[in-house]
């Protein structure tokens, strides 16, 4: 009985230690993904996200490919106050940021459709643009940030 104790104590230390250098081992690839040094600390702002007014830091300023298939809107450009979208409705707009935050208002004025407006958020990552469309029973629409420099003409 001693013995099946201590084996099943030297088993159990055994497996936390693998599972301890299994966890460092993923982190030495270099890439520092998910790394501890990674998560952001309190005096980072944790949990407050990128806000909407400072593109240089991941702000919403950009052009975001929308991630639904059958979206009116191919693509999402926000450069500073001004909005565009291309796609089946090709509308023009503006963005106004909310007072603190990483949310916005977007009113976007569309020739040939109705008008539309909804609040825009982005996720704690800044790739992510989530936009919550008036009257559309709830289900937000995700665009997705490219690499692409926004430009808004006219």
């Amino acid at each position: 009985m001693r013995s099946a104790v201590h084996t099943g104590a030297a088993t159990a230390a055994l497996m936390a230690g693998v599972a301890l250098a299994a966890g460092c081992a993923a982190d030495d690839g270099g890439g520092g993904d998910g790394g501890a040094s990674d998560a952001p600390s309190q005096e980072q702002g944790a949990g407050q996200g990128p806000s909407p007014e400072s593109a240089a830091e991941g702000g919403m300023d950009g052009v975001w490919e929308s991630t639904v298939d059958d979206s009116d809107y191919t693509t999402l450009t926000v450069l500073g106050e001004d909005v565009r979208t291309d796609g089946d409705a090709a509308c023009s707009g503006t963005l106004d940021p909310a007072d603190s935050g990483p949310a916005a208002t977007i009113e976007l004025d569309c020739p040939d459709t109705e008008s539309r407006s909804g609040s825009a958020e982005l996720n704690a990552e800044g790739d992510h643009l989530i936009v919550n469309w008036d009257g559309t029973d709830g289900f937000p629409e995700a665009f997705a940030r490219t690499d692409e420099e926004p430009v808004i003409e006219g």
